[in-house]
């Protein structure tokens, strides 16, 4: 009986980390990405600056 508490307790715990490291992944994921469109947005907004001064 308490072998199988045991294990059933550190499948859950095993579940709950790779659930965290999953939802943690995603999240970086859609950071970089949105990173990526600010970068893009700020050099498009140089260029134009660029542009209008010459």
């Amino acid at each position: 009986m308490n072998t199988a508490i045991v294990i059933i307790g550190l499948a859950m715990l095993i579940f709950v980390i790779v659930f965290s490291l999953k939802r943690a992944k995603e999240k970086r994921k859609t950071w970089e990405a949105e990173r990526e469109k600010i970068k893009a947005y700020g050099e498009k907004i140089n260029e134009e600056t660029r542009n209008r001064d010459k």
